[in-house]
């Protein structure tokens, strides 16, 4: 093969090559946020133990039992949404990740068909699927940030109602 034989390679190539640069940027700040997510939902499941412990201590004490079976409730009904993001979140990554093996292959498969011309077909058809995936990942991307503020609203009311209901009225906001 030539110089220009090999230039040609090259650039077809690269095409898919810059994708997956970006898909690979995506994917880690993914993971890191599906790492803040289960860390939140490890950290609702102990206060979630502790207030059940503090129901076992006190079964009597009715100020205590409800204050713990309100935080329950509220943080079972966080667990449920932060839930549903890391599972958003692990589609996106699934999504991205799968982008990424078929632009691999894309980019794999062109630049052997400069060389041989057999592969062009099948090339672009994983260039397309990739981008597909890509698209898809970030459709998930798009639904879990919609729902990223709704644990924290929820919480948000939670406090406030508390604050409500134990303040007088003219130390509330």
């Amino acid at each position: 093969m030539t110089s220009i034989e090999w230039t040609k390679v090259i650039s077809a190539a690269m095409l898919p090559v810059v994708l997956i640069s970006a898909c690979s940027l995506m994917s880690l700040a993914f993971y890191n946020r599906l790492a803040a997510i289960v860390a939140r939902l490890r950290a609702f499941q102990r206060e979630c133990l502790n207030e059940i412990d503090a129901l076992k201590k006190n079964p009597d004490d009715p100020h205590i039992a409800s204050r713990a079976r309100a935080l329950i409730k509220m943080q079972t009904a966080q667990t449920d949404g932060v839930l549903r993001r890391a599972r958003l979140l692990r589609s996106t990554l699934i999504c991205l990740l799968t982008g990424i093996a078929l632009l691999v292959l894309s980019s794999i498969g062109l630049g052997i068909s400069t060389a041989t011309n057999t592969l062009v077909a099948p090339a672009t058809f994983l260039f397309f699927c990739g981008a597909f995936f890509v698209l898809a990942a970030v459709a998930f991307a798009l639904a879990e940030i919609s729902s990223a503020l709704g644990p924290i609203e929820m919480e948000s009311d939670f406090v406030r109602e508390m604050t409500n209901a134990t303040l007088p009225e003219n130390d509330r906001r």
